[in-house]
């Protein structure tokens, strides 16, 4: 299951980040290492490995691209860290050229082609630890991406524990702890390797891989979870944002359905407000307006003899304060949004609203407030909908 689980969570992170990939070159390399992990954690499934290999007629050819997405996966992250980290967060910590990982990645190439590789295996650097081409190829890869991990896992503890880092620097001590765990499973894959080429098993199959699954399980997931979290804040503001834009559809549908002149644009379905996810924060904010307007529309259908009985209406069921001020007010656009459907002719005058805020969060608010007052109890009877 987990095995399954890892490469649909990285895929998806990566598909999440492609869009801002696509606008900022910044983002790029966060974007190409999680694509690179999610690849190469796929190919690591023995059901697709084996389908590849045999499709391929060579021999293990995933582990030789699995492992060169990690080359890319590591200088990515690398990369990234060091581009955004302040200036005295860097220190002395190396920045490793793109030319190194590509001289590894040659080497490892050269390495795979001479190496013996008579049948497919589940791991070749264990399988063929004998052979001093996998040795090498092991040593090699796994060099480099211990040097990537402790310098990455260096600046990422340094720039975390700058002050003010706030958010970002929690996402980066997580992320620093990924890296560790990522070293972890580096210097464990080595001593392995090296190890088993010296004709030295101690521990058993079953427990070597089970330890080096944790360790490289345990780092992806923090890294998905430390990179995502300076993130968050903008998710949680978006999901609030779209709540409050369904939240309001229905008083924002009954009051511009009688005064459609205030829409911007042709109405769509509750659903299909639901399902798009593009500028929310801006059709919220256009919803609002768009309720202000059609409420002043409908206040020349509410005469102060309206309003009056409205508020009777309201203290009759118990309302005081300021929950009778905004029950009444829907109250009388209940009957004011009747009546102009109906086709009757105003009778009263512009008036300002009873509620209102002062920016938008305090708008939403006070229109939230309206729309639950307006299908509330008092309101419905007050003045039911044909």
């Amino acid at each position: 299951m987990t095995a399954f689980l890892i490469p649909v969570l990285l895929w998806s992170v990566a598909a999440w980040r492609t869009p801002a990939a696509w606008r900022d070159p910044r983002k790029r390399p966060l974007w190409a290492a999680f694509a690179a992990l999610a690849l190469a954690m796929t190919l690591r499934t023995d059901e697709v490995a084996r389908d590849v290999d045999t499709s391929a007629h060579v021999n293990n050819l995933t582990t030789l691209i699995k492992h060169t997405c990690g080359l890319i996966a590591a200088h990515a992250v690398l990369t990234l860290v060091h581009a955004v980290a302040p200036e005295p967060a860097r220190g002395r910590s190396l920045r490793i050229n793109a030319v190194v990982p590509t001289v590894c990645a040659v080497a490892m190439t050269s390495l795979f082609a001479a190496a013996p590789r008579p049948e497919e295996v589940s791991d070749p650097l264990t399988e063929y630890a004998g052979s001093w081409q996998i040795t090498a190829y092991g040593i090699v890869f796994l060099l480099y991406l211990t040097m990537a991990l402790v310098s990455g896992c260096r600046l990422c503890w340094k720039w975390g524990r700058q002050p003010g880092s706030g958010r970002t620097g929690l996402g980066l001590k997580i992320v620093c702890a990924g890296l560790l765990l990522g070293i972890a499973y580096a210097v464990h894959r080595a001593a392995a390797l090296l190890l088993r080429a010296a004709d030295a098993d101690p521990l058993s199959p079953h427990a070597d891989e089970t330890l080096s699954n944790l360790f490289l399980y345990g780092s992806l997931v923090l890294l998905v979870i430390g990179t995502s979290l300076p993130a968050s804040r903008r998710l949680h503001g978006w999901i609030t944002a779209h709540y409050d834009l369904l939240l309001l559809y229905p008083l924002w549908h009954d009051l511009t359905e009688a005064a459609p002149a205030v829409r911007l644009h042709t109405p769509h379905s509750r659903l299909a407000e639901a399902l798009d996810p593009r500028r929310t924060r801006d059709r919220l904010y256009r919803r609002t307006i768009e309720i202000r307007d059609a409420a002043m529309v409908l206040s020349d259908h509410a005469s102060a003899g309206v309003r009056a009985e409205a508020e009777r209406h309201v203290a009759a069921h118990g309302l005081v304060g300021a929950q009778a001020t905004v029950t009444a007010e829907a109250c009388w656009l209940r009957r004011a949004q009747i009546a102009r459907l109906r086709g009757e002719p105003p009778e009263g005058t512009h008036l300002p609203p009873a509620s209102g805020g002062r920016d938008l969060t305090s708008e939403i608010q006070a229109l939230t407030q309206l729309a639950r007052a307006y299908h509330s109890e008092p309101a419905t009877t007050f003045a039911p909908h044909p």
